[in-house]
């Protein structure tokens, strides 16, 4: 009797263990996202810094499958200030997906104009514009090391782990260290705030075909 119930206790434990096995290679990650406004803008609008707020919120969702990942973003709501005036914060080109491809190692950009959608191939930053820092910061658990990068919008600071399958992260940013979890800039900042391992169809993350 007793070995009756050994082998029924120890298949309930081989049971449950495989039920929670994880299976880590795709999933989504749910950024959120902070623009410096009154930093971002240009010598000729510093005439309307006043009538805007200084930061404005928006997000970003990561689709991951491999070494395959694909970002859309949602556009911050329409801003209205203590003057009465509607501001319209616009993130991007009227983009409406960013792809990273992790075998062939390139980027494309979708983009709608005029009704028409556009793919635009997109260029990683240099590698000598890319420095390895000395800090490390915990983000969902992972404890992601400082990377440097000079970019064309300044000095960003991307936090980095190599645990996830692809490469690259929010607002474009991209290093060969691994995924790009945490982004820090004088004009704006990214986190990523959850993670789940779910399927996701390779349709999701492949290039379309326009």
């Amino acid at each position: 009797m007793k070995g009756i119930h050994l082998i029924l206790l120890t298949a309930f434990f081989l049971t449950g263990f495989t039920a929670t096995a994880q299976d880590k290679t795709q999933g989504v990650i749910h950024y959120d996202l902070t623009m410096f406004l009154h930093a971002s803008l240009k010598p000729d609008q510093l005439q309307y810094k006043d009538m805007i707020p200084e930061t404005a919120n928006s997000q970003e969702v990561l689709y991951f499958k491999g070494n395959k990942s694909k970002i859309s973003r949602q556009q911050p709501e329409e801003l209205h200030t203590e003057e009465g005036a509607n501001v319209k914060i616009q993130m991007g080109n009227n983009e409406l997906a960013f792809y990273e491809d992790g075998a062939s190692g390139k980027a494309w950009a979708l983009t709608e104009a005029g009704g028409k959608k556009v793919l635009t191939q997109k260029e990683h930053p240099d590698a000598d514009k890319i420095r390895a820092g000395k800090n490390t910061r915990t983000i969902l658990g992972f404890v992601c090391k400082e990377v440097n990068v000079q970019s064309k919008t300044g000095p960003l600071t991307l936090w980095v782990t190599s645990e996830l399958p692809f490469r690259g992260g929010p607002l474009h940013t991209w290093t060969s260290e691994g995924a790009v979890l945490g982004v820090d800039s004088k004009k704006f900042k990214a986190v990523a705030t959850a993670i789940n391992y779910e399927p996701v169809k390779e349709d999701v993350v492949n290039i379309p075909s326009l």
